[in-house]
């Protein structure tokens, strides 16, 4: 049984002109001790999806199971108890950051709200997962506009995993940072996976940082999966012209060829086109790809595309 398993999930809002389909039809797992890279263009539905499976958002039809019970069902109460095994890293953490409260008081809040422990065990709890993301002690009595970015992001580590988890999403963690400082984020993240024994939902629109962290990837277009494979056969044989595209936008120094960036704006999720989504940006669309939407089907062990020329 997979620690999480997604099934035909959909996402979809009304605006004022029809319906925005944000996430459509995927389908995807991840197993203990995973770290899945969930990658794509801004736009293409990756945080939707992210902030459905921890519900901050309903979705529209599918289920999501945790440990094989169908989270999309629960009632309040039951998702708080949910809530202690799944957390979320937030893209930029000054916004997910109570301004008005302490790092300390952040950090005692969810180990409050879910009963964990005497009074004392609780600060215990908070004053070594503190020490375990290299912020001083006195971190505690301060407030996150007295934090650098980088800080402020090992502070929102510090909140999703007070609780130990067992599966955290992360939304874009490292996206808003300086290089350098991603590095360290990106590190701390390995060593506390390691450490915890945690499982990833990785979400980023960055490739090389996908290479670096994850054992799996799966790769979004307009809300879709369109292309899923382990880390190595992906990068060493990546099938789907979108992933093609992004990889070849990866900057590469030792790259001696011109690079021809993916041609056209993403189109709109409440106006998807007919066939393969990705045909109005594609070299090698035909009329197949206009008029019929391709199987997501398997070219490998590991390696699943959705497209109509592979």
């Amino acid at each position: 049984m997979s620690l999480l398993s997604i099934d035909r999930l959909e996402t979809h809002y009304k605006a004022p002109d029809g319906v925005l389909r944000a996430v459509d039809d995927v389908t995807l797992t991840v197993e203990s001790g995973e770290t899945v890279g969930l990658v794509g263009e801004s736009g293409c539905g990756k945080s939707t999806l992210g902030k459905t499976v921890m519900r901050l958002v309903d979705p529209t039809a599918g289920s999501i199971a945790f440990r094989g019970t169908d989270i999309t069902r629960l009632k309040q109460n039951k998702l708080q108890d949910m809530r202690r095994h799944v957390q979320m890293i937030f893209q930029d953490p000054f916004a997910s950051l109570n301004p008005r409260h302490t790092i300390g008081q952040i950090l005692l809040a969810p180990l409050t709200v879910h009963g964990v422990g005497t009074k004392v065990e609780r600060q215990q709890l908070v004053d070594a997962m503190i020490d375990r993301v290299g912020l001083p002690r006195d971190s505690l009595d301060r407030y996150p506009h007295e934090f650098s970015g980088g800080q402020r992001q090992r502070i929102g580590i510090a909140r999703a995993l007070i609780l130990n988890p067992e599966l955290v999403v992360c939304d874009e963690p490292v996206s808003a940072l300086d290089l350098s400082i991603q590095a360290q984020i990106l590190n701390l993240l390995v060593s506390m996976k390691k450490d915890l024994g945690l499982s990833y939902l990785f979400i980023s629109h960055d490739l090389s940082v996908v290479r670096y962290f994850t054992d799996r990837v799966l790769v979004m277009y307009l809300g879709k999966i369109v292309e899923s494979a382990d880390n190595a056969t992906l990068w060493s044989s990546p099938k789907h012209p979108y992933t093609r595209a992004l990889m070849d936008a990866v900057p590469d120094p030792s790259r001696r060829r011109h690079v021809a960036p993916i041609t056209g704006d993403l189109p709109s999720a409440q106006n998807i086109p007919t066939g393969c989504r990705f045909h109005t940006r594609c070299v090698l669309a035909s009329d197949i790809c206009r008029q019929q939407e391709p199987e997501f089907r398997s070219v490998g062990k590991t390696h699943h595309v959705a497209c109509h020329h592979i």
